[in-house]
């Protein structure tokens, strides 16, 4: 069983409990106009070309079989319409401009790596997380992995939308130990406007992991001038309350350091200007929620 991932990171300690590998995968069926990992989007391989590493020795240009790159006052330009992704530039490349993002790997071979630090996620209570993307973009390759991990002993978690239908996420209940689930926006319209898909089928596939009671933490990265106000994310809470009540709710401050993968792989960046939260702010805006929710519950 193969699959395509971007990375596996090891000693991760912010994808789940303890120490963790989290293997990203490739493929998304959202478009989040905030995102910090556009070279998961597409399921396929892409090109990256790297800012300030260019020494401007044209072996790319001259490599390309395919006359997909060209020299523009100095700078590297790709023709992304004809390039093949084949990789010849890539290999040529003596500074590492250019890299392939995406490889297929074997399931195996993926459990191989995880196992090398098995002592940690025991020490630790950590584990394998997987990632994406969204996971189930690949189902049988996630599925797949999960199982092995389990049976090595290995504690897993998976960071999901769960925007898809709940056929797809039925067969991974056995295998997952932790769901952590993004749940960004309470109104299905302006959901829809910002991430491309409306949150219907999340909604439902929240309470029924609560009904099938699983361990489950959702999660809102929370975005300048989409969902920072307290009106915002007190809708999210109290919808939170009316679908799994007492499941814990995370909120993750946006920062805008991946906002420079849209550029080196030839992609528009829906949210130019948008800018991480200033030193401290976003802390007052977890407090003054509190405060609200106190409010609320009396």
């Amino acid at each position: 069983m193969k699959g395509t991932i971007t990375t596996i990171q090891r000693m991760s300690i912010h994808d789940g409990p303890g120490i963790r590998s989290t293997v990203f995968l490739k493929g998304c069926n959202m478009r989040c106009k905030w995102c910090h990992n556009p070279e998961t989007w597409s399921g396929q391989k892409q090109l990256m070309q790297t800012a300030g590493r260019c020494i401007g020795c044209r072996t790319c240009f001259e490599t390309c079989r395919n006359s997909a790159i060209s020299i523009v006052d100095n700078n590297i330009s790709i023709n992304r319409e004809i390039c093949t992704v084949c990789g010849d530039c890539t290999e040529a490349c003596p500074s590492k401009v250019l890299s392939i993002v995406g490889k297929q790997i074997d399931c195996d071979s993926v459990v191989e790596l995880l196992k090398k630090d098995i002592l940690f996620y025991k020490e630790s209570d950590g584990g394998v997380t997987i990632s994406g993307g969204e996971p189930v973009m690949q189902p049988e390759f996630t599925l797949a992995l999960l199982k092995a991990c389990h049976e090595e002993g290995i504690h897993t978690a998976i960071e999901t939308n769960l925007c898809y239908p709940q056929e797809l996420l039925k067969p991974l209940l056995p295998f997952v130990d932790l769901w952590l689930v993004d749940l960004k926006i309470a109104d299905s319209g302006l959901h829809k406007e910002w991430t491309g898909q409306d949150n219907t089928a999340i909604i439902g596939n929240i309470s029924y992991l609560y009904s099938v009671q699983v361990e489950m933490v959702i999660r809102t990265p929370v975005i300048p001038g989409v969902n920072d106000s307290i009106r915002e994310l007190l809708d999210i809470e109290n919808l939170i309350t009316g679908l799994a009540p007492g499941t814990p709710h995370q909120l993750l401050e946006f920062h805008c350091l991946g906002f420079n993968k849209f550029s080196s792989l030839g992609m528009s960046n829906p949210m130019p200007d948008c800018r991480s939260f200033l030193p401290g702010h976003f802390e007052k805006l977890k407090q003054e929620l509190n405060s609200k929710k106190q409010i609320i519950v009396q």
